[in-house]
């Protein structure tokens, strides 16, 4: 149950959102009522504020205080997701996760992408609008991105929204909001057309001020109604099964992992050889089938340029196909046992990972934890005269690769393990 302290700030949130909501709609309503603002102009500004909804979505999304939900098996991102290394903000408790800055390009290249697509499809069927028009619009806009801002510092930082957002949360709510100018500006245009030449009219022939102050209003009032909505979403969600109402039949992102005990003082501390921690991404192969494809696809090109006999070309493909995967797989290997130790207190019966330049633990194991304990030797470890240590527990499985000696691993448990030899490997590990 929501504690009385959360009840309240939730309140203080939604009044305030409320306020901005009910502000940013009314410039609107006195740009028609007062400025003679015609239906086009309400599309241009309906347009610049799903930009302005964007911008803010971004800085929402950039220091969210919650990991992005990455699966750590991914290539590449993977290991640094299971890092949750994040830059702090100095003299506050705000975080931005180097995660969420390694993905964040792509997000704004699909938000401009998105926004430009609706400005094609809305805006660019009309006319050139006044220059009055025009200034006018511009305005409103900045009073829309002032009050958005405003917003989103009262409700998200100051009252500490952040905390239970990641990257991917922070823009649920720019989704309706895009659906709402989609389909506002969809209604707005099919009235120009129907007001001005008929069902049949061309598109640049419209005349956005041939629809009466009536239908104009009344997309107004579609829009502030969609955007109320978004207001009382919590309250609505409650008619869905739910963890929480806050989240409606979403679910809430996980919280920053936190290991208390790290050993600082462990007796024992022992790494992967130096060479297991980059080719041994080799072996890796089957659990990164996007690496094949890569790979295949190189090289079916090469079979089309080997119809042809442009040998020189299909020499170049075949070797990139080949190294580039192989490159990717080594490179993720690094990333994951590179600087990585494991520190062990036999006494104690605990194990932890340990990643020496990120400062951070990424998993502890006891003794009475674990339901399975193997050592094997894959063709690389007979190379490299290694052994690989499998530990089984609840959640799965980690994969300690590579180790020069296995003993103090095993002296951490309370049991003998399995020992076994591959000839070919089955599968390879990746932290848990």
């Amino acid at each position: 149950m929501p504690s009385p302290g959360r009840i309240l700030r939730t309140e203080d949130s939604r009044r305030t959102e409320l306020l901005g909501t009910i502000v940013s709609n009314s410039l609107p309503i006195v740009g028609v009522a007062f400025l003679d603002w015609s239906a086009a102009a309400l599309l241009f500004l309906y347009w610049f504020e799903l930009g302005v909804d964007s911008v803010w979505a971004l800085v929402r999304a950039v220091f969210a205080g919650r990991p992005p939900e990455i699966e750590t098996g991914t290539l590449l991102m993977g290991p640094l997701a299971e890092r949750q290394f994040a830059l702090s903000i100095p003299r506050t408790d705000l975080r931005v996760y180097f995660t969420t800055l390694l993905v964040l390009p792509v997000t704004v290249l699909i938000l401009v992408v998105v926004w430009l697509f609706t400005g094609a499809l809305l805006i660019g069927p009309l006319p050139e609008p006044g220059t009055e028009t025009v200034t006018g619009v511009l305005l409103a806009t900045v009073g829309i991105f002032v009050l958005t801002g405003i917003t989103t510092v009262q409700n998200y930082f100051y009252n500490g929204e952040y905390r239970k957002h990641n990257s991917t949360t922070a823009f649920r709510g720019l989704l309706p909001r895009i659906c709402t100018v989609f389909f506002g500006g969809i209604l707005t245009l099919t009235l120009i057309t129907a007001a001005t030449e008929g069902p049949e009219a061309e598109l640049g022939s419209l005349d956005p001020t041939a629809v009466g102050l009536p239908l104009v209003l009344m997309v107004v009032c579609f829009k502030f109604t969609s955007d109320l909505l978004g207001v009382y979403s919590d309250r609505l969600a409650v008619y869905f099964k739910s963890y929480d109402q806050e989240y409606g039949w979403q679910t809430a992102p996980s919280e920053a992992r936190s290991i208390d005990r790290t050993l600082t003082d462990a007796p024992e501390r022992v790494r992967p050889v130096r060479w297991g921690r980059v080719i041994g991404g080799l072996l890796r192969f089957p659990s990164h089938p996007g690496s094949l494809f890569i790979g295949g696809m190189g090289l079916l090109v090469a079979v089309l340029f080997a119809i042809g006999s442009v040998w020189d070309i299909v020499a170049v493909i075949v070797v990139a196909s080949v190294s580039i995967p192989v490159f990717l797989l080594c490179l993720d290997q690094l990333l994951r046992y590179g600087t990585i130790e494991y520190r062990i207190d036999a006494d104690a019966g605990v194990l932890v990972a340990y990643d020496r330049l990120f400062g951070t633990a990424l998993w502890r194991v006891e003794s009475w934890e674990e339901r399975s304990l193997r050592v094997e030797k894959t063709p690389l470890d007979s190379l490299l005269g290694t052994e690989t240590v499998t530990i089984e527990h609840a959640e799965g499985e980690y994969i300690l690769p590579h180790l020069p000696d296995t003993a103090s691993v095993v002296a951490a448990f309370d049991r003998q393990p399995e020992r076994s030899e591959q000839i070919f490997p089955g599968r390879a590990g990746v932290l848990g």
